[in-house]
């Protein structure tokens, strides 16, 4: 099964992210496709410089690093939604946020058309 994850909730002030992490290696694990992880809405702050997040921001956005490099999946951002948030032109100029694809919401579109499922984690 090709499954697609919407993450939206914040890294900082709800459990989105830590919900999709756990569902995510639970794909993996069961050895279905984990076709795409999407950072939508105030989720992207997930990629922003770790300096500028709470301590729990620095831990989850860690822990999906880890992940995306155990599982090699690509971790991407919205850029409009990144922009929206004021964040995207640092996202693009930190070395640190190379993990993290900013692409359109036209990848996550397309996830809709590729997949069996796109699991959505809100905040």
């Amino acid at each position: 099964m090709r499954i697609a994850l919407l993450i939206q909730g914040s890294p900082v002030d709800s459990d989105a992210c830590d919900h999709a992490l756990r569902f995510a290696r639970a794909v993996v694990r069961k050895e279905h496709t984990l076709y795409r992880v999407f950072f939508y809405k105030d989720a992207v702050q997930i990629a922003t410089d770790p300096s500028k997040l709470s301590e729990i921001g620095r831990i989850r956005r860690q822990a999906w690093l880890d992940f995306a490099t155990e599982s090699r999946i690509e971790l991407q951002v919205c850029v409009g939604a990144a922009e929206r948030r004021g964040i995207s032109s640092s996202i693009e100029d930190e070395p640190s946020s190379v993990d993290f694809a900013i692409v359109g919401l036209g990848q996550f579109v397309e996830s809709t058309i590729e997949c069996d499922r796109v699991v959505t984690f809100n905040g």
